[in-house]
């Protein structure tokens, strides 16, 4: 036989290994179903609940100065809804957050697993009045907290030397390092959460707490269009995540309008500082000219000069309007040349009311807002490599130089008109100087205090404007859903928990099934036997199983001549008759030891001279002789010495307890069986046995193991091959294979030994040499007791090994 061996025995389906398996095996899934819920339970037991708080805001900005005034608010808010998120998730905001809430000393209850933060709900707190030494916070010192005797203890370890503090509740602890106060309303509360668990606390910095806690917020934005976000925290504890999640959004409302009114608030500064300093030149200006009139006697020169005053004056009035025009225009292109963002873009547009050059930008300015928007709006989505964001881009940057070339065009167009005016000044300026020296002084200082009044008037204008901007702005961020404490925690979940494992647990027990398949290589029934061997190979039947423990093979139906073992021999003994009617020898042989070929022969020999007939029996396991075992005689002579010329053949012959069955032990173990079995000697004692009894039967060796027995299975009449059920391997049928392909053997009769009763049929069928059957309950129940009473009495060293009688 081949000595290869492939662990995956079975490749294709077959219903008898499967039916097999799942008789065996069905209780694998339950059995790792049990264990996984049990792992499911402990895993759900002692880890710790996580918790999460969430809430949905809203982002909204009212602009009540539009309302009043029908004016555009410059506060309100063009961030995008990515802006706020990133805002959101920003360390700066969650540390502004955090230090709302009083986290500067972290309560801890450590039992024999878990270790809990008390958040809001210990039996006792600390109030820090000092905290003198703050290595306690960057080191995570751990103070215990204990009562003993009376007293609190305060212990913990600094530089690796314990120190200790004692007090009295609602008192100060002091040493060197602290000045904390434990307070608590419950002394008997306290006194027992203390005797039961592991009390401590640990001083926190808001970085500290920010830095641990960080990790569980959890910001999404919900929809871009309605600019709403959602807010959630997970931790270990209920109430702190929901204070943490209230506290997020706090801190951003606080941010929020800081940031709204920074820009308002720095244009009426600098308005603020303009006024201060046109103040002190309108009063100058009003001075000199009063000066003047008073020292040139000059009471109302207008009577005389008041056109050309007219003229110069509308003139300056119009370059003053150029001028600023043409400032606008500068802010705007250094805009446009700085990097363009939807906020500035947007804030340009109010800057140009009322300009002249109003109708020919503002179209252009708002057709980049839009674009800008469009591309922010894609950006949340997409990155700056996508198709649409890049053809956005090219048309911004198109949109972009548009605009310049336009406020280069009406920038030249400026230039021109204000040379235009200042050439006009100059020509009245030119008729003022043919007035008297005074009316022309008079007319100059006229001229600049007038145009200090309008530089402070327009400025004042100007602040009152942004004031009631700003004022008029109003921060309306609703909240649409508030944070709640939870009440049930969202991880573990048990649903899950348990489903998974016990889901991995069936898997896995299944998986073990079906290993079990693939590796399956037992014979346990006889409808095995059909599905693998040879068709050429005949099935006489099976010998039920003896379950009572004996040292070596019994002559059993000498015994119990009613008993199930017996009726099977004889089932057995009927099939040979329709085999071969006149059948003269019986060769016996197995795959490997241990299968009950010499039980076999000494029952169905046994079985065989019951009937009348003649019978004798040959031991020629010479390697393994066994049939002297069974007959409890010597084994000073038998085969071996009678075919090497010792013995003869009378002296070699003995006598079993059955009339008509004789037997022939194996005789003393020679060195060379293998020759002995071939020799001629051997073949003239077959024939001298063949005139004396009706039947021989060799008990050959296992040809599994070595060839020996191979010759007299080919040229006996009745070849006899013994499988076990539970005991020989599936694999041992290409042995039976290879005994019709390669030894050239005819026929070959199988019989399957140690067949439980309760799996099926015990004595099989003969497929085409006839049917058996079975004997209802009782009849054999005589002959069974015996062999019962006999296994009582058997001696104890015999009962210690757990052989049973097929062997």
């Amino acid at each position: 036989m081949s000595n290869k061996k492939s662990l995956i025995i079975n490749k294709s389906y077959d219903p008898l290994i499967l039916r097999t398996i799942l008789r065996r095996y069905w209780w694998w899934p339950l059995t790792f179903v049990f264990i996984f819920g049990l792992l499911a339970f402990s895993y759900l037991r002692y880890t710790k609940p996580i918790y999460e708080s969430s809430m949905i805001l809203q982002l909204s900005d009212k602009d009540e100065a539009k309302d009043v005034l029908n004016i555009d608010n410059l506060n309100v808010r063009g961030d995008q809804l990515s802006s706020v998120v990133e805002l959101l998730r920003s360390e700066l905001l969650f540390e502004r957050a955090i230090a709302h809430l009083n986290l500067n000393v972290s309560l801890y209850s450590r039992g024999k697993i878990l270790t809990e933060e008390k958040y809001l709900s210990s039996s006792f707190h600390v109030q820090p009045y000092e905290l003198r030494d703050s290595s306690l916070v960057y080191e995570g010192t751990e103070v215990a907290v204990a009562y003993n005797n009376g007293k609190v203890v305060l212990s913990y370890l600094k530089n690796g030397k314990k120190k200790t503090i004692r007090g009295n509740l609602n008192e100060h602890f002091v040493n060197d390092d602290m000045d904390v106060v434990i307070k608590s309303t419950n002394k008997q509360l306290f006194i027992s959460t203390s005797q039961n668990d592991d009390l401590y606390f640990i001083f926190n910095s808001v970085q500290s707490v920010a830095e641990r806690m960080r990790n569980g917020v959890t910001i999404t934005p919900i929809d871009v269009a309605a600019k709403t976000i959602s807010i959630s925290f997970r931790g270990h504890n209920a109430q702190l995540c929901h204070d943490v999640t209230l506290a997020i959004s706090k801190a951003f409302q606080e941010f929020d309008e800081e940031s709204k009114r920074q820009g308002a608030d720095n244009i009426i500064r600098f308005i603020d500082n303009q006024l201060d300093s046109l103040r002190k030149e309108l009063k100058s200006s009003k001075d000199s000219l009063m000066f003047f009139q008073r020292s040139a006697n000059l009471p109302d020169p207008e009577s005389i000069s008041g056109t050309i005053t007219e003229n110069i004056s509308k003139l300056n009035d119009e370059l003053y309007r150029l001028e600023e025009e043409q400032l606008s225009l500068d802010i705007l292109d250094q805009k446009l040349n700085a990097k363009v963002s939807r906020l500035n873009v947007y804030r340009m547009i109010p800057e140009m009311l009322g300009k002249s050059y109003e109708t020919a930008l503002v179209g252009h300015i708002e057709s980049l807002h839009t674009l800008l928007e469009k591309k922010e709006d894609l950006l949340y989505n997409v990155t700056e490599e996508n198709e649409e964001v890049v053809a956005l881009t090219k048309k911004i940057k198109a949109k972009i130089l548009l605009i310049q070339h336009s406020v280069s065009t009406i920038r030249n167009r400026l230039t021109t008109n204000i040379a235009i005016i200042r050439s006009k000044i100059g020509a009245e300026e030119g008729e003022m100087f043919e007035l008297p020296e005074k009316r022309m002084e008079y007319g100059r200082l006229k001229n600049i205090q007038e145009l200090n009044e309008k530089y402070f008037t327009l400025l004042t204008e100007k602040k009152v404007l942004y004031e009631i901007s700003d004022a008029g702005y109003e921060s309306s961020n609703r909240v649409l859903s508030a944070p709640k404490v939870s009440k049930e925690p969202v991880a573990p979940s048990k649903k899950f928990v348990y489903t998974t494992f016990i889901l991995f647990g069936v898997i896995l027990g299944l998986g073990v099934m079906f290993l079990r398949y693939l590796m399956f290589n037992e014979i346990n029934l006889i409808e095995d036997l059909v599905s693998i061997l040879p068709e050429r190979a005949s099935i006489l039947g099976g010998v039920p199983l003896f379950k009572y423990n004996m040292e070596y093979s019994q002559l059993i139906v000498a015994e119990a001549p009613k008993s199930m073992m017996a009726e099977a021999m004889r089932k057995i003994r009927t099939n040979l008759s329709y085999i071969h009617p006149n059948y003269k020898t019986i060769a016996i042989s197995s795959s490997i030891s241990g299968e009950g070929k010499t039980f076999v022969a000494l029952n169905l020999g046994g079985i065989i001279a019951m009937s009348g007939k003649r019978t004798v029996l040959l031991d020629l396991d010479l390697r393994k002789p066994k049939i002297h075992l069974a007959f409890e005689v010597d084994n000073t002579v038998g085969m071996s010495s009678l075919i090497v010329g010792q013995s003869e053949l009378d002296e070699c012959i003995q006598h079993s307890v059955l009339e008509n069955f004789d037997f022939i032990t194996a005789g003393p173990i020679p060195p060379n069986p293998s020759e002995l079995l071939l020799s001629q000697r051997f073949k003239d004692i077959i024939e001298d046995l063949k005139t004396r009894y009706d039947v021989v039967i060799i008990d050959n060796p296992p040809v599994g193991l070595v060839s020996d027995g191979v010759r007299n299975l080919t040229e006996a009449d009745i070849p006899i091959y013994v499988f076990k059920s539970h005991y020989s391997k599936r694999n041992f049928a290409d042995r039976v294979k290879e005994l019709f392909e390669m030894q050239q053997l005819k026929n070959l009769n199988v019989i399957l030994n140690g067949v439980q009763s309760n799996r099926g049929s015990v004595y099989g069928y003969g497929y085409g040499y006839g049917y058996g059957y079975g004997y209802g309950n009782g009849y054999m129940d005589d002959d069974t007791n015996k062999f019962k009473e006999a296994a009582r009495k058997m001696k104890w060293y015999r009962r210690i090994f757990r052989r049973d009688a097929n062997k």
